[in-house]
């Protein structure tokens, strides 16, 4: 009898943390996933946190792009500063340098403040490196489970769905 009430509140509690959950909620509402995998599929996210995961993952690939851009303007100004002075000195080295070394440490206290009971230090050090962290993340939980990658990729598709809907009504609007 104890063991199915305390089966009973596991379901419970599990069914309340899918609730809050946006990725749960998202494959709990797919008709693609038969019950049994909506069951396995849930247990992983709650248990793994794989939400944290993706949030993470999703703000290190916007990241990406915000750091791209800053890096497309720093070094074709320091190519253009060398070409007209003729040569390159520490004035116009210590911008970029300082950007990428404040870039590495905000994104390292970033992933270990959300991540840190789910990976490991040198694993941080990975998801640091620029353009590539975000999807070694994913990489990390997606490799060995079909089931969680099509889950992902999904949920992913239909988020940057969602972005470009925001995005390109904000242009309309101005």
């Amino acid at each position: 009898m104890s063991d199915t009430i305390q089966k009973a509140e596991q379901n419970y509690q599990q069914r309340c943390a899918c609730a809050e959950d946006a990725f749960c909620r998202f494959i709990r509402d797919r008709s693609r996933f038969s019950v049994e995998d909506k069951a396995y599929l849930t247990r992983i996210i709650i248990h793994h946190e794989i939400s944290g995961f993706l949030y993470v993952s999703s703000v290190l690939a916007g990241w990406s792009v915000v750091a791209g851009i800053i890096d497309a303007i720093l070094f074709p100004g320091i190519i253009v500063y060398a070409i007209f002075h003729g040569a390159i000195d520490y004035k116009v080295l210590t911008p970029p340098l300082l950007f990428l070394i404040g870039n590495g440490i905000a994104k390292f206290f970033f992933i270990y403040s959300n991540l840190r009971h789910h990976i490991r230090f040198w694993e941080v050090l990975i998801a640091i490196l620029p353009y590539a962290g975000s999807a070694y993340l994913l990489k990390k939980f997606l490799v060995g489970d079909v089931l969680l990658r099509e889950g992902v990729l999904g949920f992913l598709a239909e988020r940057k769905k969602v972005v470009k809907d925001h995005i390109k009504s904000f242009l309309r609007l101005n």
